[in-house]
């Protein structure tokens, strides 16, 4: 993993030290929205950098419209994935000084106060804790059930969307930034798993509650037949077949890396994943790509094989 610098730079107000905030902003080919989210962020934090990841022209016009606001946009040459994209604005964070790093995608929106709730579950946390990151207690409505208390009564979690990630600056020089191999699925839960291992806790704030896009819902139909899922509803969350193929690959490599540290979470992702799986072969739409997909990424996975998918299947795999 690639090392962070080590300069700091909290601001001094009077006897006291106020932390330096800084927030990035990964974005792929960003539609108007995306400036309202960003400038809902920006009041909330000390500066905001945004990573356009490789979008070309079609973010010329987002990208303009963020700089006029006071927000740097960096652009990079080509699609590396959002684990490079994080990487890249964490890094000009930490070169700014920031004391935490707030993570958002593009179609997040954070309430106002959220960022400070999420510095106030810090200040409350004692060095026991030893907490290295803050989320969201619940996205889109749905609450988190944190698996822990800590002593001083925070809920803990073992894993969360990178989304509305507060991430204190001493947990990212101990554990590193976000696996770019990985590209572009399992990065925030491939970082949860090692910044535990590294013996931070991740806690979410109480009370706090994002507005996050998770993905196109599509009608639940086995071999076009129209039926209630498993879940007992006729929709089901649906990801791409190109997605599909970084899901099972990367699900897959880090059951490998952290099955005997993280044996509860090995069992749970297995429970987790099989069911989608199955459901994106048996009921479409893209069936057969799905089945590649799912193929190809098990193989692969079982070899480690990591980075972007290979360029002849990535065009199958996108191919309308």
């Amino acid at each position: 993993m690639p090392e962070p610098k080590t300069t700091r730079g909290s601001r001094t107000t009077g006897s006291r030290s106020t932390p330096r905030v800084v927030a990035v902003v990964p974005l792929f080919r960003p539609d108007d929205r995306v400036v309202g989210n960003i400038s809902a962020l920006a009041a909330q934090v000390d500066a905001v950098y945004a990573v356009d990841d490789g979008s070309g022209e079609v973010a010329d016009g987002v990208a303009a419209e963020l700089a006029d606001a006071g927000v740097e946009v960096t652009r990079l040459e080509r699609n590396s994935g959002i684990a490079a994209a994080l990487n890249a604005g964490v890094r000009r964070a930490l070169a700014d000084g920031a004391d935490f790093v707030v993570n958002t995608d593009q179609d997040t929106l954070l309430p106002t106060g959220y960022v400070a709730a999420c510095i106030d579950t810090f200040a409350r946390a004692n060095a026991v804790t030893r907490l290295g990151i803050v989320c969201a207690d619940a996205v889109n409505g749905a609450p988190s059930i944190p698996t822990w208390r800590s002593p001083e009564g925070l809920g803990l979690v073992p894993e969360a969307i990178q989304s509305g990630f507060v991430i204190s600056r001493e947990c990212l020089e101990r554990s590193g930034l976000f696996d770019e191999r990985l590209v572009i699925d399992c990065v925030d839960t491939e970082f949860c798993l090692r910044v535990r291992s590294r013996g931070f806790r991740i806690a979410v704030a109480d009370g706090t509650d994002i507005a996050h896009e998770l993905g196109e819902m599509v009608p639940y139909r086995p071999f076009g037949v129209r039926r209630r899922n498993r879940n007992g509803t006729y929709e089901y969350q649906y990801h791409s077949p190109f997605r599909q193929y970084y899901i099972t690959r990367n699900n897959i490599d880090l059951i490998f890396r952290y099955f005997r540290t993280h044996r509860r979470w090995t069992l749970a992702v297995v429970k987790r994943q099989t069911g989608p799986g199955i459901d994106a072969v048996l009921s479409g739409p893209e069936r057969l790509r799905h089945a590649v997909a799912i193929a190809a990424g098990g193989v692969h996975g079982f070899l480690r094989i990591r980075g972007p998918v290979p360029a002849r299947l990535g065009r199958f795999l996108r191919r309308a």
